[in-house]
């Protein structure tokens, strides 16, 4: 990997037929660019390599998911202009198990057949926001709340493996009173000292709103952190103007009593494509007006499942200014099954990226567990004080698992995968490989069971990620010395070192 040009370099958007007669204002115009996303196959094969059956097949999966009553297909142009030409054979390197891919943008954005499959997502019920809000406030912590100021239809792209996809339909509405209620029960409740903005997408509410709901935070004297959550960053830079942030630093803290009130962005990124130079210069425009950008990623089979594809991603986005903040284990929710990978395989690879990407790098791995456990940390261990010899790369984990939550439950046999029959399982496999053209890119990860819910097994259990020092310093692309390994100690070569300065423009430097 070169360092000195990490940006991933989107198509041309003038070679895309559906955009080739559109100027440089048009394309950096936000609005244009939401008036002109894209909403259906007919655009979508303007941008896209789509076989007659591939386009059926989504045409099919668009109209059910459309019959159902959600709105299923949103992509900026800008977002769009990040897929492959050939999402189907996108040029992946052969270090990331290239061949075995679809353009990961692609994964993220277009419903495939796969999203009407393995509905049975497990014992546990996806996260249920009703039933722990009051108006649109949402707790599940004692000193913070999420405050849903947007549908999540406001989103200026959708994520296919979002886990409210279950909502996105025209029946949702976050309305006045509902947001009023809430900012009476954050000045109600003094336990709360951080307020996370959220919907939807925190940016995609009127300029009017957000300056009135910031303006109602700055007022209430034990909040002390304000979060902003969106996408806009990656989907939709050109929407994070001066003018923008101006109005967010200004209305924070308009009322504010005291010490000033922190503001942080909470951004999306899940692969190392999403970060291109219009990202960073959007993050430099967040930076700049002086907030602070974290973000949370999606541990996502067919995405990001992988120890490279990881490690880009994290370092990259440090190097524009963003700061790796959750790595999350994929939801259980309908539709989106195929996107969960098992969290010994997350826990693997974030062991291995221990030391060769400094602490700052690295995020800290979570689930978000259904029925109000809260966050649960999946960070494996290399401190074995139980002495009960078991490495978590050295043994296959059960499909199952009992967990601990923040405030002493206890959750017995807690799945993290979804469910379906040896049958249901079989045909989405034929499915699928018709569908993409080839075998073994769709690769889900799931729990076998019997007709009456009874495990048989979990697929995909034979073999385990196996990393050598070697494997792991080509893979980050570090220089190596004579026994392939990156240089950690300068003391073991002082004397070459010695040789190299006295030659080189530091030594007379003053």
């Amino acid at each position: 990997m070169n360092r000195k040009d990490f940006f991933f370099k989107p198509r041309d958007f003038r070679s895309i037929d559906l955009w080739k007669d559109v100027t440089e204002e048009q394309w950096n115009d936000p609005l244009w660019q939401l008036k002109n996303s894209i909403h259906n196959v007919d655009q979508l094969k303007r941008v896209i390599k789509l076989s007659d059956y591939q386009e059926q097949e989504i045409r099919r999966v668009v109209d059910e998911l459309e019959r159902q009553g959600k709105d299923p297909l949103r992509i900026t142009p800008y977002y769009a202009s990040l897929m492959d030409e050939d999402p189907f054979h996108p040029d992946i390197p052969k270090e990331e198990k290239g061949s075995n891919r679809l353009d990961p943008i692609f994964w993220q954005s277009v419903p495939t057949p796969a999203n009407l499959m393995f509905p049975n997502t497990g014992r546990e019920a996806a996260m249920c926001e009703g039933s722990r809000s009051y108006g649109a406030a949402y707790q599940r912590y004692p000193n913070r709340v999420a405050l849903f100021v947007a549908q999540n239809t406001s989103c200026a792209a959708y994520c296919v493996h979002c886990q409210r996809a279950k909502s996105l339909d025209a029946t949702t509405d976050v309305n006045i009173e509902e947001i009023n209620k809430a900012l009476f029960y954050i000045n109600y409740n003094e336990n709360i000292e951080e307020v996370l903005v959220t919907g939807g997408d925190a940016l995609r509410v009127s300029k009017k709103r957000l300056q009135y709901v910031l303006e109602e935070l700055s007022k209430i004297d034990h909040v002390r952190v304000i979060r902003i959550a969106t996408r806009v960053p990656v989907v939709l830079p050109m929407a994070i103007t001066d003018e923008m942030l101006t109005l967010i630093k200004e209305s924070a803290n308009r009322y504010t009593k005291g010490p000033a009130k922190y503001v942080y962005f909470m951004t999306h990124v899940n692969h190392y494509r999403e970060i291109t130079a219009d990202f960073a210069a959007a993050i430099k425009r967040i930076n700049d007006h002086g907030f602070t950008v974290r973000n949370q990623t999606v541990f996502l089979n067919h995405v990001n499942d992988y120890f490279l594809t990881l490690a880009e991603t994290f370092r990259r986005m440090l190097w524009v200014g963003v700061h790796p903040y959750y790595l999350l284990q994929c939801h259980k929710e309908k539709g989106i099954v195929h996107f969960i990978a098992p969290i010994q395989v997350g826990q693997i690879y974030m062991k291995h990226l221990q030391g060769w990407l400094s602490g700052i790098y690295r995020p800290t791995y979570a689930v978000n567990i259904e029925g109000g456990g809260g966050k649960v940390l999946l960070m494996p261990l290399n401190f074995d004080n139980l002495n009960l010899n078991v490495k978590i790369d050295e043994k296959i984990s059960e499909s199952g698992a009992k967990v601990h939550t923040w405030d002493d439950k206890e959750i017995y046999d807690y799945e993290a995968l979804g469910r379906a029959t040896p049958q249901e399982y079989k045909e989405a496999i034929e499915t699928m490989d018709k569908f993409i053209g080839r075998k073994g890119v769709f690769v889900p990860k799931i729990i076998l069971v019997d007709e009456e819910g009874n495990r048989i097994e979990t697929t995909n259990r034979t073999k385990l990620p196996q990393f050598e020092k070697q494997k792991k310093a080509k893979l980050l692309g570090y220089k190596v010395d004579k026994n392939g390994m990156p240089i950690t100690n300068p003391a073991t070569i002082a004397s070459e070192l010695d040789q190299l300065y006295i030659k080189s423009e530091y030594k007379d430097k003053r």
